[in-house]
């Protein structure tokens, strides 16, 4: 890379410094907050609103994951037309490296979009609903929250480990 080429240095810092930020986020979450809200029960839940309802962590989560990933597909798009073809950009380690990394970190993000985000939402409704109602959750609803609170368990966890993945392989593709 030459000086000149500025906009891949922009490209390059924008995704290190927003992944950074979107797998410490995660890391954070999933091995701390959530296990801790989760030991500590119903008093856990109005931090939990205040982190995921008021201060918006999974949109603020998200939106750097569409900044890591369109940057590195922006990065990735210039990386491979370096060579004569796609195939032959995909013969090289560090192609297949970059390849499945993107992969797992475009999984990752979908999963965020498609499973946290919404479920989180659902969560805070009926968090706010058995607020209102001034007693406990029906046994329907209390269903629902346990059931909910399981998904995004799980879907943390694999996002999580796929962002793990996509970091390792990012990181030492170049060497492999």
């Amino acid at each position: 890379m030459i000086a000149s080429d500025w906009p891949m240095v922009v490209l390059r810092l924008l995704h290190i410094v927003a992944g950074a930020f979107w797998v410490g986020s995660v890391f954070l979450f999933v091995l701390f907050l959530q296990p801790t809200a989760a030991s500590i029960g119903p008093a856990g839940a109005p931090f939990m609103g205040e982190l995921l309802g008021k201060r918006k962590l999974v949109d603020r989560i998200v939106v750097l994951g569409l900044v890591t990933v369109l940057a590195g597909l922006t990065i990735y798009w210039k990386d491979w037309h370096d060579f004569p073809s796609f195939a032959d950009w995909l013969d090289t380690a560090f192609g297949k490296a970059l390849t499945l990394g993107g992969l797992c970190a475009i999984a990752a993000l979908v999963i965020g979009i498609a499973v946290t985000r919404p479920g989180v939402r659902r969560l805070l409704t009926l968090g706010r609903q058995a607020a209102e109602s001034g007693g406990p959750p029906s046994p329907e609803v209390a269903a629902e929250i346990g059931a909910i609170q399981h998904r995004l368990k799980v879907a943390a966890r694999v996002g999580f480990t796929l962002l793990v993945i996509a970091v390792a392989l990012m990181a030492t593709g170049r060497y492999l």
